[in-house]
């Protein structure tokens, strides 16, 4: 009798749900848009919101995003995403997605000619629903999104590096400060001979025993070989030299020059950091060097209303005089 009814009862849920509009998941993307820039990608938001209907946790993996530029599919990704969603309940979450420069360069013809690149992404989010009567085994849900990225194939250089002797009344303070009695003159003479490159010829100190602040500047040539524009008004930076950290601040001091960004910098360090890599940069004149930068980028309105983040950490060799 039990087995009867209980078959009774089954025809007439999937007869209910037949006729009824079973409800399904609502998947939807709230936010999409260009999160950063770095020399060497872009970071793409995406804010999916699902809504769930049923009695019962709904949990994905997350979706699946094919990327093209300019009519090349460049990669692929899955499972980017995923989260649970309580039962009749709704939920956003954020992610995001890095797209390298490289693998565009090597797709695009003619990249060096574009100043914009056309990226498309193909979504598709993939949500298993509950063993119900009527419920099929999953629901899909297919997006297409597109937005405007710049060109960039960045060069970066270090430019008009030079390192001004300290005063005679710098050493003097610092000479004092340490309670030293090396003749202030002497101790001046090895600053000169060790900033010129020179063995000093009356070593009476090392330079790195006081504390003189050295004032050091250079130029950041920041050029790009497509057409791509980097216009920002302010960087913070952080320069390393033979792998040592010499200063780190902020400048205003940012020119454009056709294809290339200039940024003046001008900074005090302490004699303290003449180390032994320091001090083979001014015996060699010249030695690598690592800058990190921060700026606020500001691109066109229909690429994003907000200034966005732009960063770099790039590296290379340099000369002097």
């Amino acid at each position: 009798m039990k087995r009867i009814w209980s078959l009774a009862f089954l025809v007439l849920v999937v007869g209910v749900a037949g006729a009824l509009d079973v409800p399904k998941p609502t998947a939807e993307i709230k936010r999409f848009q260009v999160e950063a820039i770095s020399l060497r990608d872009v970071t793409f938001l995406f804010e999916l919101s699902v809504k769930n209907p049923y009695p019962v946790k709904l949990t994905f993996d997350g979706m699946k995003l094919d990327f093209s530029v300019e009519g090349n599919k460049v990669f692929s990704v899955a499972d980017k995403g995923g989260f649970s969603v309580a039962a009749k309940g709704e939920k956003s979450s954020t992610f995001t997605v890095k797209l390298e420069y490289g693998a565009i360069i090597k797709l695009v013809k003619d990249y060096s000619t574009k100043e914009w690149l056309t990226t498309v992404i193909d979504g598709v989010l993939v949500i298993p629903l509950p063993a119900m009567p009527g419920l099929p085994k999953d629901v899909s849900f297919s997006y297409k999104l597109s937005r405007k990225i710049p060109a960039i194939k960045p060069r970066l250089a270090i430019t008009a590096f030079s390192v001004t002797p300290p005063t005679p009344e710098q050493v003097a303070a610092a000479v004092a400060k340490a309670g030293s009695k090396v003749p202030p003159g002497k101790a001046l003479g090895v600053f000169k001979d060790v900033l010129a490159g020179r063995k000093p010829a009356d070593p009476v100190i090392d330079p790195a025993d006081l504390d003189v602040p050295l004032t050091v500047s250079f130029t950041l040539e920041i050029g790009n070989e497509a057409k791509g524009k980097l216009s920002f008004d302010s960087l913070d930076y952080e320069l390393l030299v033979n792998g040592e950290s010499l200063v780190l601040g902020k400048t205003a001091k940012v020119v454009r020059e056709a294809d290339r960004t200039l940024v003046t910098v001008t900074n005090e360090f302490s004699s303290r950091l003449l180390s032994k890599n320091l001090k083979a940069l001014f015996a060699d004149r010249k030695g690598t060097f690592a800058v990190k930068g921060k700026a606020s980028l500001k691109l066109p309105d229909e690429v994003s209303k907000d200034s966005i983040p732009l960063s770099f950490d790039e590296s290379g060799s340099f000369s002097f005089k």
